[in-house]
């Protein structure tokens, strides 16, 4: 399976702040939480999470099948979500084809549960969604030469 979809991940996370100061649990809304090996690709094919509002989000996904560089699932899901403790758990609302996708692949039944901190958010199986923020205080994450 190439696109994403029923997933389900948890893990621990501490409280944080919004973009306007206030607290909403463990979240900033408004910056993409951007997927950790896309960081240095272009926003069109980058994976992530943006929370838009109190109870709203989008998610940005990107692929090519590995088996055939003509499938590509390109789109973008609104969901709703919820925080529960200091997790975000997140439940498809719609979806937005982007032009190049050329499979409509994407789940109705599509959902994460994440470990949510205002710098990042984390999958069990430790991936991370980074905030578009913090990447500035770690510019060196993912570079191409670690010796630079």
């Amino acid at each position: 399976m190439y696109h994403c979809g029923g997933y389900a991940f948890c893990v621990f996370a501490g409280c944080s702040r919004t973009a306007s100061g206030g607290e909403k649990g463990t979240l900033e809304l408004n910056k993409k939480y951007i997927h950790e090996s896309d960081v240095r690709l272009d926003e069109t094919v980058q994976r992530y999470f943006n929370f838009i509002s109190a109870d709203e989000g989008k998610y940005h996904y990107y692929a090519v099948s590995p088996l055939n560089d003509k499938m590509i699932y390109s789109y973008t899901i609104t969901f709703h979500y919820k925080i529960v403790g200091e997790m975000v758990n997140c439940f498809f609302d719609s979806v937005e084809y982007d032009t190049v996708d050329t499979e409509k692949n994407a789940s109705t039944g599509w959902s994460y549960t994440l470990g949510a901190d205002v710098d990042f958010l984390l999958q069990t199986n430790g991936i991370y969604y980074i905030n578009e923020d913090y990447l500035k205080e770690i510019p060196n994450f993912d570079a191409d030469d670690a010796n630079t």
